[in-house]
């Protein structure tokens, strides 16, 4: 790197290498533990480093060469273990969704690499400096790190392989015994800082990510039929009707098609998953309740919301009247101003099972922001 300390340690977009790194596997639901092998002079400075993450169960002294640091981390996992993946802590631009496939994959087949297919022609080149041949890049990779292999696999691998034999990466070890080791294509993007020309390539690739992860998008949609001994809620709010909505909880549409809207904008699923109707948890609930529950939830994850529309489909009745608080029950629990909520009503000119009055639907639109 021609600098004055080590690749680890080097601060991209505000975040060192190494932490980058780290922080990528303690945000996997996969992983239980994880364990830093660093060098000697460095524990001081790791263990201050990563302090505040999660799961991390050790900071330990690597050894001479990759495989014997390899060894010894994996010696420090706990024996209870089911997997063990296996990281250079210079792929600081690896994310969760890369190690999340790569596990999933190992969980299949017990070993498995994350890789990326060569784009380039390559050439064999002899001692004189002269192309010997052409080497057919059909199904050829590069290979990268999450390396994950089943516990019991690498355990046997190490007790038949010296610790200083010659291996460039843990794949070379499985393969060593017979093992297959299948291939996550991880693309482009899982490089190794290695030269100071990466850094460079690094900051740009995290710059893209913030601006296309920055803001999101999601829709919701929801139905319930009307029946008669219900009460009629939308937005929370009791709308005079003859009929109400018939639903587990108090079958509140409206705020229902919320919910699904920020869920999915977030990426976290749905309310019936968050919120299952075989519950008795959630019977006769008010639907905001449940809402509160969303807010905390997208907030957990560093979304904000935006903003919010939302389209209600009725023959019956006119909600106009009821808007504003439908509006401001929103605004309260999601702690955002009510100019950011938009609820408009239409009929469906008698069409459908909303024209027949047999039931109410509602679509919602949610716009979050990445707090990052």
């Amino acid at each position: 790197m021609g600098m004055d300390k080590t690749k680890q340690r080097i601060s991209i977009c505000g975040e060192s290498v190494l932490r980058r790194s780290v922080k990528a596997f303690c945000d996997s639901n996969y992983v239980s533990s994880v364990i830093v092998v660093v060098k000697e002079d460095e524990i001081a400075w790791a263990s201050e480093e990563l302090q505040d993450l999660p799961k991390i169960d050790n900071i330990i002294i690597g050894g001479k060469n990759r495989a014997e640091s390899a060894f010894k981390g994996f010696s420090a996992t706990d024996s209870r273990s089911d997997f063990v993946a296996i990281h250079d802590g210079a792929r600081c631009l690896v994310t969760q969704k890369m190690i999340d496939e790569v596990i999933s994959s190992a969980i299949l087949h017990d070993a498995a690499t994350a890789a990326c297919r060569v784009n380039d022609t390559l050439k064999q080149v002899g001692a004189d400096g002269a192309i010997d041949r052409t080497i057919p890049r059909d199904c050829v990779y590069s290979a990268q790190t999450p390396q994950v292999f089943s516990c019991d696999l690498y355990r046997r691998a190490m007790t038949n392989v010296a610790p200083d034999a010659a291996f460039t990466d843990d794949n070379m070890l499985i393969e060593a015994i017979g093992q297959r080791v299948f291939v996550v294509d991880t693309g482009r993007e899982n490089i190794k800082i290695t030269t100071s020309e990466d850094l460079a390539f690094a900051e740009y690739i995290i710059k893209r990510r913030r601006e296309m992860e920055e803001f999101r998008v999601g829709h919701g949609y929801d139905v319930h039929r009307l029946v008669e001994g219900r009460a009629l809620v939308l937005g929370g709010v009791q709308v005079p009707h003859t009929k109400g909505l018939l639903g587990h909880s108090d079958a509140d549409v409206l705020t229902h098609a919320v919910m699904d809207a920020i869920l999915g904008a977030a990426s976290l699923g749905d309310i019936g998953r968050h919120f299952p109707d075989t519950s008795d948890e959630y019977k006769d609930i008010s639907s905001l309740r449940l809402l509160e529950r969303v807010a905390e939830l997208v907030n957990k994850n560093g979304y904000s919301i935006v903003n919010i529309d939302i389209t209600l489909i009725a023959q019956k009745p006119k909600i106009a009247p009821f808007v504003d608080k439908m509006i401001e029950n929103i605004s309260n629990i999601l702690n955002i101003n009510q100019g950011r909520i938009n609820i408009k009503a239409t009929t469906e000119e008698k069409l459908g099972f909303t024209g027949n009055e047999e039931g109410v639907s509602c679509h919602a639109v949610a716009m979050l922001k990445n707090k990052g």
